[in-house]
């Protein structure tokens, strides 16, 4: 009879210990409102490959956790790298500054340094770190395509993370910075080109 007392309250302790692991996760997702992407799922929706590749330097990715409100958008200033070279840029020892970002993008694929549900320092003021998802727009090859697969991730950020065409900002608005340099003077119809990838994006 003791056994099964005991038993009986194994059962339970385990029962309200998963309970408690499963409303410690919806503490989390309602406190920050949103769960990280999903490499597979991303590459389904817009038709570029998306390469995880996390950084875990702490002076370039804190491992804060944040609600998203925002997408910074932003040009890499160097013509001949790739999303690739960027992302091995950020790990090289060289690169002593603490700047970094989340996703970049060329007009092959997609590199994910950062999770966006995490800060990352690449507009240069608190509330572009904490709150925007910051997209760099490489400049090699085909740049027209890399604007293209930009603006089809974008879209598919914003219907993810639930962000309105005003939540997208270019790195200009927080810093005075010409930045993105090659998107500046055609802001608007790149931002038309993010909403028509927005109704076609599931």
């Amino acid at each position: 009879m003791k056994k099964k007392k005991e038993s009986q309250r194994g059962r339970l302790l385990a029962t309200c210990l998963v309970l408690f692991s499963l409303i410690g996760m919806a503490g989390f997702l309602i406190r920050f409102g949103q769960k990280p992407l999903v490499a597979e799922e991303v590459e389904k929706a817009v038709g570029i490959p998306l390469v995880v590749d996390l950084l875990e330097d702490t002076g370039k990715r804190p491992h804060i956790k944040r609600k998203i409100k925002q997408i910074v958008v932003h040009n890499t200033a160097n013509p001949k790298s790739t999303a690739r070279n960027e992302r091995d840029f950020l790990s090289n020892p060289t690169n002593t500054s603490s700047t970094s970002w989340h996703i970049a993008v060329d007009d092959q694929e997609m590199v994910q340094a950062i999770p966006v549900t995490e800060v990352a320092f690449h507009a240069g003021k608190k509330e572009g770190n904490y709150f925007g998802i910051g997209i760099e727009i490489c400049e090699s090859g085909d740049y027209k395509k890399a604007e293209q697969n930009a603006q089809k991730l974008i879209a598919y950020l914003m219907k993810t993370y639930h962000l309105k065409i005003e939540d997208i900002k270019t790195h200009q608005a927080f810093t005075g910075k010409e930045c993105p340099r090659l998107i500046l003077e055609h802001w608007d119809d790149f931002l038309e080109g993010v909403k028509e990838q927005y109704k076609v994006i599931k």
